[in-house]
């Protein structure tokens, strides 16, 4: 499912990166408000690089994410997917971490720039899994079904749960869901909440 998940992804990517601009690629991402588009891709290059050669140590932190983007400043972004394909090749396994980090990059990427939405096989795909391993006390009821069996029931559009999951979302706006009782916030997200609202 990985394997799939992140290829697919890496294509998707690939392709709309290569047709972006010097300026859109230099616009801030909300999704990660100290990158640009261009630091953005150097992440994700970052990332293929250090599972293929096994530098792992201290990831998914923000100093590991940093040092991505800080050896590859500069870099022209055609060479940074061209190293992002060389280290994918690399790799013998891809690890859930990686898929999901790229799913999670594509949609940043997507609303920065301004094009459609993820695809939904993607992240319906991980959110069953999420809600599953991460998120047993809640019953979670989406538009395209129900998912876990936990005693807090939410009522929530799918990509949006799976956003926050992944701190794309703040806290005021996971407070504002349908919740069946008053629930913490913060156990159901992986990265803490934003301060300020996203909306995409």
């Amino acid at each position: 499912m990985f394997e799939e998940i992140y290829r697919e992804s890496r294509h998707r990517t690939v392709g709309i990166t290569m047709g972006l601009s010097t300026e859109e690629l230099a616009r801030p991402v909300p999704a990660c408000p100290e990158w640009t588009v261009h630091q953005l891709i150097a992440h994700l290059a970052g990332v293929a690089a250090d599972f293929a050669s096994g530098r792992v140590e201290g990831s998914p932190g923000e100093e590991w994410t940093a040092r991505h983007v800080a050896e590859r400043e500069g870099v022209p972004v055609l060479d940074l997917l061209e190293q992002w394909n060389a280290s994918t090749e690399r790799l013998d396994k891809i690890p859930g971490q990686i898929a999901m980090d790229a799913i999670t990059h594509e949609a940043d990427l997507r609303a920065a720039v301004g094009r459609e939405r993820l695809p939904d096989h993607p992240w319906r795909t991980t959110l069953t899994g999420i809600v599953t391993r991460y998120l047993p006390d809640l019953t979670v009821t989406t538009e395209f079904g129900v998912i876990g069996t936990g005693h807090v029931a939410l009522e929530v559009d799918g990509y949006e749960l799976w956003r926050a999951f992944f701190g794309r979302r703040s806290r005021k706006q996971m407070e504002a869901w349908h919740w069946s009782e008053p629930y913490p916030v913060e156990k159901v997200t992986f990265f803490p909440p934003r301060d300020t609202d996203l909306t995409e």
